[in-house]
């Protein structure tokens, strides 16, 4: 299991065109992202494989990876 942080999320959202840190977040407390992992009293994680799979989800079919 790799755990990534969130300059790593970026990237694998879209780099640039990646929502926010805040917009991220947003989407975790509405439910519509993937639950974070708590790494320490200040920081956290997204295992990956989930966030691969989150991303598989929302693709539409036909579509290809970028």
């Amino acid at each position: 299991m790799r755990v990534i942080g969130f300059k790593e999320l970026r990237n694998k959202l879209g780099g640039d065109s990646a929502p926010c840190r805040r917009t991220i977040e947003r989407m975790i407390k509405d439910g519509e992202f993937i639950a974070p992992v708590l790494l320490s009293s200040k920081r956290i994680g997204f295992i990956e494989a989930e966030v691969d799979a989150w991303i598989a989800s929302r693709k539409k079919p036909g579509e290809t990876a970028a």
